[in-house]
Formats: structure tokens, C-alpha cells, sequence
């Protein structure tokens, strides 16, 4: 008989925070790879947080990478750890699931299941088949600290989001419409305007595993990846990696096999893909987009820079330069926009080295970087959530800097963490 193990899935034992300890409101933090250049903000959750027990002492903020002293600071962070579990700052649940919600001012309620994934059925490498697959091209240089980070970590927190293609929506949603039958965890307000979150157990013995099993393993059955990286790819390679190192020893299972993330169907309302546009300074507008011209086909339509905006049509760009701008639309098939211009632009930067990039959330900030003298903008179209995995299964991932989820202060939490040694 198939079980969740086949679908890559495990069931995590999950610790929460002890309430008599700390508040949940003190201990969740937004991950650490989120305002990385925004001192202010991580200096104003240290005042919250305070002398409290709070998951800010359990990873290191990635706008402090640079001004730390690793060899010092990774230590300390695993000692706290192990105090924290020694002293029940921490509490453990049973064997379950958590059955999350998330509200922002931003978009419409996410709703997600908190779940281990079987770090043997996950490859990060090009051209992988494998049931749990990156969505974007994994950047092997940003592993080494985090792999430092987790490898003698006593515990694994989660902020990874990933994709499942549940068209039907029956597999989170059913058991969100029956959330009232399950024990609620936490019900809490978000530090730093981070809106509000809800928790609900499911434990291992509930009548409604055999359902939750029955579903994962029938979307593992279309022609696609079962999962799909949405956000934290960087930090699950990481955990892939440190897993890999413990297995050449001879380990062929241990709790660092699986990592918890919380799976979300790509379908829902609560998911928004934002396109990731592009700003190139230092630069001869004209000049560029005659290079541009003789690199990609494309037909023009012009168009007023104050109407312009992100195409719902994955063939077009907006090119903004100063007060002018038009809208280009790409010739050719199976072709995605935002890579044909990606790369086109890193050939240039390359034989331009004066010139720089930068990539840019949000059509205003795009508009107002491209009046500046010598920049020139590129809008790039919405992602379609309708072919999203269709076209990992056939193309790959997506060329880096293609989408964000949601805004930054909608990114995934600190909340829930388990046992990896």
C-alpha cells in the first residue's frame, strides 16, 4: 500500500513556544533573508523581542552576515538552542501536521500544511526529474554558511514555502473548512506588520491523515513535480546538502532526512506572483535598445510612460526610459520574456562593465529609476500561476529574478521548528 513516504511527505514532531516562557508574539520573526540592507528594522525587533526567548536568537538576520564573526556567532546560536529545549522554552507536540493561515493588509488569507519533505526526493542540480524540484537556478555560493549554520543546529526552522498543483482545491482547503474540528495552536498578531496567523494540529492519529494521504499521493500522479519550490530554495538546498554529508558516513536515515515546510496550493487566492523588474544605470538608452534590437525580434508599440505597466501577456515588456516608453512584444515559440531579456542583458553587462542592474518589486519604483539620467527600465509581465508547472516540467526552472511572492513583510515566519539531531 502507497503511503505519504511515497509522495516524498513525512510527519514532523513539531515544538512550539511554551507561553508560561515567552509570548508567541516575541518569538516569531520574519526570516532572516528578508531586509537585508534595513538595519532599522531589525534594530526595532531586537527592542520588541527583548531579553524574551524569541526565535531572533536562533539564526543570524543576513543583513548582519558581514559584521559578524561566524566562528563565534553560529556557536552561540546552537547553544541557544540546546538551551532552549533543556530549559522547555520549548514544548513538543505530538506526531501531526499544522494546518497554518496568514493574513496581511497585502492580499487575500494564505492557507498552508506544515510538513516534513523527504530530503531523498529533492535535487537542486539543472534538468532534475525529481518530485521535489527549485523553481528558480540555486546560487551553490549562498549554501556554504547556511550549511554551516544547520550542521550542528539542534533544530530546524522552517520558512519554506512550497508549490502544490491542486486545481481542484481540495486538498489544504478541505481541511481549513473544517479547521474548527482540529486543536487550534496559536492565534496571534505578527510583530513588525506582519499581519495576523492562525495554527491548528492535525495529529497522526486523526481520521483525516488517511484523506490527506490519499490526495498527496493522487497529485503525485500527474505529469508533473508533486512539489515546487516557492520561497527559501537556498535554505532546503542547505538542508539537502548537510543531509547528503551525513549519509557519505553511512547514515541512511536520521531526522536531518527531512525538512519542514509548509505546502501551499499555487492555485489559491492567497498566492501573488509579482514580477521582478529590471533597471539598468550607467547606460546609453538609445544605444542599449539598438543592441537590443539586433539581439532579440520584437515589434514596438508605443505607448505613455504613466499608463504603462506590468502585461498580463508573458511576450511583452515595458521599456521605460525618462518620460517616453513602449511596449515590446517578442517573437517565436515556447519562449519565456523575462529569460530571453535576462540573458541578453548579462551578455551586455559583460561587454559593458561600466553599466550595472538592479532589480526592482513594484511598477512605481521601476517608473521613478528609469527618469534618471542614463537608466533605462524594463517592466516585465505577471507570471501565470495557470502554466506555472507545466512549464517546469518541460522548460525547467525560471531564469533568476523572474517572481516574488507576495510583499516582504508577507514572507513566512519563525514559528514552528523540530528535532534534526
Amino acid at each position: 500500500m502507497s503511503t505519504l513516504k511515497d509522495a516524498g511527505v513525512g510527519i514532523p514532531e513539531i515544538y512550539v513556544p511554551d507561553e508560561s516562557k515567552t509570548t508567541f508574539e516575541k518569538w516569531a520573526v520574519i526570516a532572516g533573508d528578508q531586509f537585508t540592507s534595513n538595519h532599522d528594522y531589525w534594530k526595532a525587533t531586537e527592542d520588541f523581542v527583548g531579553d524574551s526567548p524569541s526565535t531572533l536568537n536562533l539564526f543570524l538576520p543576513e543583513v548582519y552576515l558581514k559584521e559578524v564573526d561566524l566562528d563565534k556567532k553560529i556557536p552561540q546560536i546552537n547553544k541557544t538552542m540546546d538551551e532552549y529545549l533543556a530549559s522547555g522554552v520549548l514544548k513538543k507536540l505530538p506526531a501531526g501536521f499544522m494546518l497554518v493561515e496568514r493574513e496581511t493588509d497585502y492580499s487575500p488569507a494564505r492557507i498552508g500544511l506544515l510538513v516534513n519533505l523527504d530530503l531523498d526526493q529533492y535535487d537542486y542540480s539543472e534538468g532534475t526529474t525529481s518530485l521535489i524540484q527549485p523553481t528558480e537556478k540555486t546560487v551553490v555560493e549562498r549554501l556554504p554558511v547556511r550549511v554551516k549554520i544547520r550542521e550542528n543546529a539542534a533544530l530546524d526552522m522552517p520558512h519554506i514555502l512550497v508549490f502544490i498543483d491542486d486545481q481542484d482545491e481540495r486538498l489544504i482547503e478541505d481541511l481549513y473548512d473544517n479547521r474548527d474540528s482540529f486543536q487550534k495552536i496559536y492565534d496571534f498578531t505578527l510583530m513588525q506588520k506582519g499581519g495576523h496567523l492562525r495554527g491548528w494540529f492535525i495529529p497522526a492519529t486523526d481520521p483525516a491523515m488517511k484523506t490527506i494521504t490519499e490526495k498527496f499521493l493522487a497529485l503525485k500522479a500527474k505529469n508533473q513535480p508533486l512539489f515546487a519550490m516557492g520561497d527559501g530554495n537556498h535554505s532546503l538546498a542547505a538542508a539537502k546538502n548537510t543531509w547528503e554529508a551525513i549519509k557519505a558516513k553511512g547514515v541512511q536515515d536520521a531526522k536531518a532526512r527531512w525538512a519542514m515546510a509548509e505546502v501551499v496550493n499555487i492555485n489559491s487566492p492567497g498566492i501573488i506572483f509579482h514580477p521582478i523588474h529590471k533597471v539598468m544605470f550607467n547606460v546609453d538608452p538609445a544605444q542599449l535598445f539598438e543592441e537590443l534590437k539586433k539581439n532579440l525580434k520584437f515589434t514596438v508599440q508605443k505607448s505613455c510612460s504613466c499608463c504603462i505597466k506590468a502585461s498580463e501577456n508573458p511576450m511583452e515588456v515595458g521599456v521605460v526610459i525618462k518620460g517616453e516608453a513602449c511596449t515590446i512584444t517578442l517573437e517565436g515559440e515556447n519562449i519565456l520574456s523575462a529569460e530571453e531579456l535576462q540573458n541578453f542583458l548579462d551578455k551586455y553587462l559583460k561587454a559593458h562593465p561600466e553599466a550595472s542592474i538592479d532589480y526592482i518589486h513594484g511598477d512605481a519604483d521601476l517608473k521613478e529609476l528609469a527618469s534618471k539620467d542614463k537608466a533605462m527600465g524594463f517592466l516585465l509581465p505577471k507570471i501565470s500561476k495557470k502554466t506555472f508547472f507545466k512549464r517546469l516540467s518541460t522548460k525547467g526552472v525560471y531564469p533568476r529574478k523572474t517572481f516574488s511572492i507576495g510583499e516582504a513583510p508577507e514572507k513566512r515566519y519563525y514559528l514552528e521548528s523540530q528535532k534534526i539531531k
